[in-house]
C-alpha cells in the first residue's frame, strides 16, 4: 500500500535558499553516482544509466524522459553534466579516468590512461575534443538557454518532474524514516541549509569513498531525496 503526500504542512514552514531546484537536484545526481564506481568500472551506455536512474530506489528521471524530445535533450544534458563534474572530482581524487560516451560510460585505471599517452599527438587531440565537450556539459546557461523562447513552460514541467512535486508517493512512514536516519526533528522550522547539512553529514559517514558500504549510502541518498520533495523546496 502506498499513500500520497501532500507537500503542504501547517506546522512547519519550508524556507527557501538561493539556490535553484536544478542545481539541488544535479548535486543529488552526483551524489548517486559518486556510489556507483563498480557500475562504472564495468561500464554502461546512456540509455540504460537513465533507465536504471528512472526506477526504485533513485526514481530520479520521469518515466517518460525518452519520449519528448526536448524531455530527452533536458535529460540527457542533466546526466552528462554531472558525470563530467564527476570525472573532474575522480581525476582530482587519483580514481582513475571516466570515459564518457553515449554508447559506453567507463571508468578506467589510471595506468591505462599513461599508457595511451604514448601514442603521441593522436591521443592528445581526443582528449582536447573531449575537454571541448566538458567545457559545453558544464556550461550551465547551454542547459538553460537552449531554446528558451519557446521551452520556458516544458522547462518547468521538467524540473517539477525531476523534483517530484506533482504527487510525492511513498510508504507508510517513510517521511518519519528519512527525518530519523539524517537526525531530524519534523517539529519546527526547516530550511535547504539544514537539510543539507544533515545529508552532507551522514553521506559523509557512510559513502564507499570513505570506507562506508554501497547500501547505506543510497539510503541516506534516498532520505534526502524524499524530504526534499516533502518540503518542496523550490
Amino acid at each position: 500500500m502506498v499513500t500520497t503526500v501532500k507537500l503542504e504542512k501547517s506546522n512547519v514552514q519550508a524556507h527557501t535558499d538561493n539556490e535553484s531546484i536544478g542545481a539541488q537536484h544535479a548535486d543529488l545526481l552526483f551524489d548517486i553516482l559518486s556510489t556507483q564506481k563498480a557500475l562504472f568500472t564495468e561500464g554502461i551506455s546512456e540509455y540504460d544509466l537513465i533507465e536504471l536512474l528512472k526506477k526504485a530506489p533513485y526514481r530520479f528521471f520521469d518515466e517518460d524522459a525518452l519520449r519528448d524530445p526536448l524531455v530527452l535533450f533536458k535529460t540527457h544534458f542533466v546526466l552528462f553534466h554531472v558525470l563530467y563534474k564527476l570525472r573532474r572530482y575522480w581525476r582530482r581524487v587519483d580514481e582513475g579516468e571516466l570515459s564518457i560516451h553515449a554508447l559506453n560510460i567507463k571508468l578506467v585505471a589510471k595506468q591505462s590512461v599513461v599508457e595511451k599517452k604514448r601514442d603521441g599527438t593522436v591521443h592528445r587531440a581526443q582528449l582536447e575534443e573531449v575537454d571541448t565537450l566538458a567545457d559545453y556539459y558544464l556550461d550551465w546557461s547551454n542547459f538553460e538557454n537552449a531554446d528558451r523562447n519557446s521551452v520556458d513552460n516544458l522547462l518547468d514541467e521538467f524540473w517539477q518532474r525531476m523534483a517530484g512535486e506533482k504527487i510525492t508517493v511513498v510508504q507508510p512512514g517513510e517521511i518519519d524514516e528519512a527525518h530519523q536516519l539524517l537526525g531530524l526533528c519534523e517539529e519546527g522550522t526547516m530550511t535547504l541549509a539544514l537539510l543539507k547539512r544533515a545529508y552532507k553529514k551522514n553521506l559523509q559517514l557512510v559513502h564507499p569513498d570513505k570506507g562506508g558500504e554501497q547500501e547505506k549510502a543510497q539510503n541516506v541518498i534516498h532520505a534526502y531525496h524524499v524530504l526534499l520533495q516533502y518540503y518542496s523546496f523550490k
